[in-house]
């Protein structure tokens, strides 16, 4: 299938990644093409995609660490425990060299819900470890009111850091010929 359409979104995202650090929040609803402009966006870059689902804590920071140590080709991570989100943070931070790193972490709005404080330890994280870090994080979601509240509302504890967002609309009914 070919990539239509999202000509304006994907100049976003290029525009962001050319920054030293950068937070783009990508959110809209289900089945728009939110995974598809993103993984079309980190394709021919170094990047790290999580995708979160409503599975416990403990399951996602395992998934989480054991996709790491295989982006990283490093078993032995895959062999230890790790507990939270600090410390997995801080393995990836370690495993990032000087050239520029895209992290998406999709579905976002699920590690919300399984921890009604991952907004705020995600905030600390940025703030601690992330945010002077060559580093482009794209947060994506398709819960709009949760990704609302949790990442975009002025009392949200991700809010002032994100430097772009991306309401993704469904395509243009005029560009549907380009998929035949």
């Amino acid at each position: 299938m070919s990539f239509v359409n999202r000509q304006k979104e994907m100049k976003t995202l290029n525009r962001e990644f050319e920054k030293n650090s950068s937070f783009t929040v990508i959110y809209g609803r289900r089945r728009v093409g939110k995974t598809t402009l993103i993984k079309e966006f980190i394709k021919d870059k170094k990047a790290f995609y999580f995708f979160a689902d409503k599975q416990n804590e403990t399951v996602q920071i395992n998934r989480f660490k054991n996709q790491l140590g295989e982006h990283f080709n490093d078993d032995f991570v895959k062999k230890i425990e790790i507990k939270d989100w600090d410390t997995l943070f801080d393995y990836f931070i370690s495993k990032l060299g000087d050239e520029k790193f895209v992290l998406v972490i999709d579905e976002f709005q699920y590690l919300c819900m399984v921890n009604k404080s991952f907004s705020s330890i995600f905030q600390r994280i940025f703030d601690e470890k992330l945010k002077d870090k060559n580093i482009m994080i794209i947060l994506c979601g398709s819960l709009i009111s949760m990704m609302y509240s949790e990442v975009l509302a002025y009392d949200s504890p991700l809010f002032g850091r994100r430097t772009a967002q991306i309401k993704l609309k469904p395509i243009d009914f005029k560009y549907y010929p380009e998929f035949f």
